[in-house]
């Protein structure tokens, strides 16, 4: 035991700590990023979806959403829980807090505001991901899954995941797939196509899996246990790491080379390499607790935090 505490703090010591590239200002704290080409979209607290170029930073576009009433009767801005965009038809959705706690799902193109499930209907959505430009996946957070169609404003299917609260979404890079997480710390693979669970993924995370990510045949869990865990979907075997304090967010490079976890009680992002399963570097300059990380390359990463800054980190 005391020969692994020393290899283990010697793969740490040789981890480089590496500063922020580029800070980007925007206009409340961040909640929801997400990397499409050229364009970073992020959701933010204070009522806004915010398009910038990933290289100089720049604010290619932004959507101010109307003031809400809160429970207390006073007009404020309302949180923009999940932000995605569709490159062939440029159109954008979020889902935006609205009045007594509903949610509404909003779609954006060309400049035109629409309201594609609005808070009367009661559904309260947490994630929201394109599929193809007419149909959107919607993580519910009593843990169910609809696959909805924009231009009949209908449901296609409906179904429910499991009976542990809702805590992620996210869809694989072709749109076949989309991995769920959820309190019980189970990863869930889901056909979108077919509306049903093809594999779970379980016994890496014991607890809630904050954040999870899925690309390249593997699949990332975020855990409120402090354990990240990177499963191979094929055979369902993991790596582990275990981190000092709650892993509130995570992601895999595009090539599953490369995961990054929130990893510190002082927001430090830890980026290992999954072939060694060594620590690679730190990340320090986070100021705030962390709710999103997402790589643009292999090379290239963005998170996003409980204030306004979003940072740029380059990695060797």
């Amino acid at each position: 035991m005391r020969y692994l505490i020393y290899l283990l703090c010697v793969v740490f010591s040789y981890a480089s700590v590496l500063s922020p590239q580029k800070l980007i200002e925007a206009r409340g704290n961040v909640i929801d990023l997400g990397v499409y080409g050229n364009k970073l979209i992020a959701g933010s607290a204070s009522g806004t979806l915010e398009v910038f170029d990933i290289n100089d930073g720049s604010r290619l576009m932004e959507v101010q959403f109307d003031k809400i009433k809160d429970f207390m009767g006073d007009l404020i801005y309302p949180k923009v829980f999940s932000v995605d965009y569709d490159p062939k038809t440029n159109a954008y959705i979020a889902v935006v807090q609205a009045q007594s706690g509903a949610r509404e799902l909003v779609h954006v193109k060309d400049d035109i505001v629409t309201k594609l499930i609005n808070k009367d209907e009661n559904l309260y959505i947490s994630k929201a991901k394109f599929l193809n430009n007419n149909r959107v996946l919607l993580g519910l957070l009593s843990n169910e899954i609809i696959l909805y169609d924009i231009a009949k404003k209908e449901q296609i299917y409906r179904f429910q995941v499991n009976f542990s609260h809702f805590s992620d979404l996210k869809v694989s890079e072709d749109r076949r797939f989309a991995l769920n997480g959820c309190e019980s710390g189970e990863l869930s693979l889901i056909d979108v196509e077919k509306g049903k669970i093809i594999k779970v993924l379980k016994g890496g995370n014991v607890d809630n899996t904050y954040k999870v990510d899925i690309k390249n045949g593997y699949a990332l869990g975020a855990g409120q246990d402090r354990r990240g865990i990177i499963y191979k979907i094929s055979t369902g075997s993991f790596i582990r790491f275990d981190a000092p304090f709650l892993i509130y967010a995570g992601a895999l490079s595009p090539q599953a080379k490369f995961a990054a976890f929130a990893f510190t009680q002082e927001n430090d992002i830890v980026v290992f390499d999954l072939a060694s399963q060594k620590k690679l570097h730190t990340l320090k300059g986070q100021k705030s607790t962390l709710n999103s990380i997402v790589f643009s390359s292999e090379k290239e990463l963005f998170s996003g935090s409980d204030d306004k800054y979003i940072i740029k980190w380059r990695i060797p």
